[in-house]
């Protein structure tokens, strides 16, 4: 017998012991089944085969939704169709965990595909490596530099391995190039903790030219944390691999975009978040797909993404302003440009506040 059956109900409900008559189904405080049957393996199986149908129905509908029909979920999620797709916020963080464990996956075999490779260097093949790109730390600590280590500098591009150690004043001098000054920088943090273990940081700052501040003291700390000299690799897989954690704490930031540009009584912000998270929810279930790809093929992964960045993701998310907001093509347009600066601008003042927090927790 089926435990909905009326000969099971009771005239009180077995969870918040609410008062109840034998006409109620369920209880009208907590909800729950009113039921007194003893549970049983077949009802244990129905009801978690029946709640999994609800919530893969909506999980379904979702899905489709986002595929098929760009901002609309968000927008009849708002007007209160809530039974028929899964809570956005709940998605965006399921997509997001499943996310970081593909990321996982790839780093890992990207990192194994390293370890093989540099198995496969013999020893003479190493040592010359070192010897091409190691500099002394004690000829270029000298004061001055010798003429002839200037010169073995300058006849060579500069590189930094495992043995090089630069001062200050070396990489203000001749390292200038992008992002390089700080990777060279934590490059030299690192080495020197790898050849001078016993001394303190106090000491490497000053000997490395140096100022002895909270700053300096932090990066000489973290530079440790790194397994090699290559320090944009590692930097990039870690970020990459928390990017779904650093887009859910930045999208409450980035909503207020969408707030300003679209601004309207009739559309509060938790409604603009709610259109954030299911725009983020098709790019992060895009990402995954990518992140499979490239278990397959790099190239075929590389070449989707190039397409779907350059196109894909722009025309999906026009749509889906066009179908949320419901305003007219040319002002839907017009607001799409205009997002674009807005969006780097918060996006960079969010990547750099997360890159110090990244750097403070790496």
């Amino acid at each position: 017998m089926n435990r909905e059956d009326k000969k099971y109900r009771g005239t009180q409900c077995l969870n918040c012991e609410t008062q109840l008559d034998v006409s109620e189904k369920f209880c009208h405080a907590c909800g729950q089944l009113n039921s007194t049957k003893k549970l049983t393996i077949r009802d244990f199986i129905e009801e978690f085969f029946a709640n999994f149908y609800a919530y893969d129905s909506r999980l379904r509908n979702s899905i489709v939704s986002i595929f098929t029909k760009p901002g609309v979920l968000a927008r009849e999620f708002n007007e209160g169709k809530r039974h028929t797709y899964a809570n956005p916020f709940r998605l965006f963080l399921s997509v997001s965990i499943i996310l970081f464990i593909t990321f996982n996956f790839s780093e890992g075999d990207s990192t194994a595909a390293t370890d093989k490779a540099e198995k496969e260097l013999t020893e003479e093949q190493l040592k010359e490596e070192r010897k091409q790109d190691s500099i002394d730390y004690q000829a270029l600590t000298s004061t001055p530099p010798t003429k002839s280590i200037l010169d073995k500098i300058h006849k060579k591009k500069i590189e930094y391995s495992k043995d090089s150690i630069y001062t200050k004043d070396f990489i203000d001098k001749n390292i200038n190039r992008n992002f390089d000054p700080f990777v060279y920088c934590v490059a030299s943090f690192r080495n020197f903790h790898l050849k001078y273990p016993e001394k303190t940081t106090d000491q490497a700052l000053k000997e490395l030219g140096y100022e002895n501040n909270f700053g300096y003291k932090i990066l000489f700390s973290k530079s440790k944390l790194f397994k090699t000299n290559n320090i944009y690799d590692e930097l990039f897989d870690y970020f990459y691999g928390k990017l779904p954690f650093f887009i859910f704490l930045c999208l409450p930031i980035l909503t207020l975009i969408f707030w300003i540009v679209f601004y309207s009584k009739k559309i509060n912000y938790t409604e603009h978040l709610v259109f954030s998270y299911t725009f983020f929810t098709f790019m992060f279930l895009c990402m995954i797909l990518f992140n499979f790809i490239d278990l397959i093929s790099t190239d075929v992964s590389n070449f989707i993404q190039g397409i779907s960045f350059s196109f894909l993701f722009p025309i999906y998310f026009y749509k889906s302003l066009r179908n949320f907001y419901q305003q007219g093509r040319w002002i839907t347009i017009l607001k799409f440009i205009l997002l674009n600066p807005l969006f780097f601008l918060f996006l960079g003042i969010c990547v750099l506040v997360m890159m110090f927090l990244g750097i403070l927790l790496f």
